[in-house]
């Protein structure tokens, strides 16, 4: 007689849209927790899902269903929260309906913590950069307990507006104007609890295992005979290789992303910081990605530089002033300057520090 083995079958709920999956269970119990707390990174910590893989999930859906499922409200913790749309409204109450009929009773995260003793003081939420890590290591240092989440420029931003983070780094271009950052608030309803502070600059190119033009590196792109690792949606420098793309190949703007994923090698492949992006070049994974050029150079890679850019910092503003001069008094320090100058590619000026853009 055969070993019984003892099998317990689960059922979890998806919705489609047009064929495509746009909600899983895991974000349908973060819209129930949204709902509720007004914060996806809380609903990040209830459901031990990562903050970054949460807003992909988020953004994902957002984009096939053409409008947003969360944004951001007035007057919560810090000025800022998070509130469904109506459309995320009637998301979760599809939601809501499949998971009774499916599971037999309502959706229901686990209980949030009352105060977790380790949490953060400070909450980072933006594009990665090596010089920033240094600086977030020396607040460490000085006692003040910080979280940093890599999700880009963008998603940065729109963590910071719905109260969610502290702080978040940018580094966004305006095409127009060729401007840095400075355009970002205009016209976001509900934003006089930010304020943007100048940073500093850093070079940004490519990096790659052998001296390559930009030319070679986007023809061989098209062409197929070059692999990229590419950066996180919303990043500063996934926009930056996006844009350079279009311009060669006509792709218009902004570029579709299903022809950019058929046609680019390794195009779906995400590194979630400039060093990850440098190692996988060093391995031999990738022949070429867009990154800062302090890590190509630890790694002892070949730079191509491609432009100089400001990297600033958005502010939630009422939400912890004590942590805020901390971080303001690191970043503007002597102790960050040297820091800069070591690892090369960054432009540094104590006078134009904090100066609110």
């Amino acid at each position: 007689m055969g070993r019984r083995v003892d099998l317990e079958a689960r059922a979890r709920v998806e919705l489609l849209y047009k064929g495509r999956v746009v909600v899983d269970e895991d974000l349908g119990l973060a819209l129930v927790i949204v709902e509720r707390m007004g914060s996806l990174l809380a609903a990040s910590r209830i459901l031990g899902i990562a903050y970054s893989r949460l807003w992909e999930r988020l953004a994902r859906a957002e984009r096939i269903l053409g409008e947003p499922l969360v944004r951001a409200r007035r007057g919560g913790r810090g000025g800022g929260g998070a509130e469904l749309t109506e459309l995320g409204v009637e998301v979760l109450n599809a939601f809501r309906r499949a998971y009774q009929r499916i599971h037999g009773v309502p959706p229901s995260p686990p209980r949030a913590p009352v105060e977790p003793e380790e949490r953060a003081v400070l909450v980072y939420a933006g594009s990665n950069d090596p010089l920033l890590q240094r600086i977030l290591g020396l607040l460490g240092d000085r006692g003040v307990k910080v979280e940093a989440h890599w999700l880009g420029s963008l998603q940065g931003f729109a963590s910071v507006l719905l109260g969610d983070a502290d702080v978040a780094g940018v580094h966004v271009v305006d095409p127009m104007t060729g401007e840095y950052n400075k355009t970002l608030l205009g016209g976001v309803a509900g934003a006089a609890h930010l304020a943007m502070v100048r940073g500093y600059r850093r070079r940004i190119g490519l990096v790659s295992r052998r001296p390559v033009s930009v030319e070679d590196v986007i023809q061989g792109l098209l062409e197929g005979r070059l692999t990229v690792i590419n950066r996180p949606k919303g990043s500063g420098s996934r926009v930056l290789l996006e844009r350079l793309l279009s311009e060669a190949a006509g792709l218009g703007w902004p570029p579709d992303e299903g022809l950019l994923k058929a046609r680019i090698k390794g195009w779906n492949r995400v590194a979630a910081t400039h060093t990850e992006v440098a190692e996988a070049v060093a391995r031999g994974e990738a022949d070429v990605g867009v990154a800062v050029e302090a890590a190509a150079s630890t790694l002892g890679l070949h730079f191509t530089p491609l432009a100089w850019e400001w990297f600033d910092f958005l502010l939630g503003i009422h939400r912890n002033p004590a942590a805020f001069s901390q971080f303001i008094e690191v970043l503007c320090s002597g102790e960050a300057r040297s820091i800069a100058r070591e690892l090369g590619g960054y432009e540094y000026s104590i006078e134009s520090c904090n100066r609110i853009l």
